[in-house]
């Protein structure tokens, strides 16, 4: 009898550990993902510390062209008038649809969530110079900078 109620208890005990490991490996690798997501988002908060401005993440649209760029955030919740310099580095900012934008007296951010590239617009200015230089070092290789004319943010708020 002792036999008999021996493999009767292993039979239990058995598939219940490994319920409880697959549980556990779930959890772990779970765990994994948002601690990453977190640490992508740093360089962004940090930026807008450095900057004093503010972060703005959601759905952007973007278009470009020789004289200007437009951002639409939040299907006109927001819109982001950007001047650019003529003679200065071109920078093409076209088909994100993904971002977090950093907006400050000093210039504009914008990160591409869909490949991590990094767009540095810098008001043309010393002090608005000086404060993306130390910006710069937060950011990796991937970005792009300019320097613009001038930025005009328009709140559309839909009644």
């Amino acid at each position: 009898m002792t036999k008999k109620n021996s493999k009767l208890l292993g039979s239990i005990i058995f598939p219940g550990m490994i319920t409880v490991l697959v549980a556990v490996m779930l959890l772990f690798s779970c765990k994994k993902g948002s601690v990453e997501s977190v640490s992508v988002k740093n360089d962004m908060a940090e930026a807008a510390k450095v900057l004093g401005g503010t972060v703005l993440s959601g759905n952007v649209t973007t278009e470009s062209n020789e004289n200007e760029i437009a951002l639409n955030y939040n299907n006109g919740n927001k819109f982001i008038f950007i001047e650019k310099i003529q003679g200065k580095e071109p920078i093409s900012i076209n088909g994100i649809q993904s971002a977090e934008v950093i907006t400050s007296k000093y210039g504009v951010i914008l990160k591409d969530l869909s490949n991590n590239k990094i767009f540095l617009l810098t008001n043309n200015d010393s002090e608005s110079l000086k404060m993306f230089e130390e910006v710069k070092s937060l950011f990796g290789k991937n970005l792009q900078s300019t320097t613009v004319f001038g930025v005009t943010i328009v709140n559309a708020e839909k009644v």
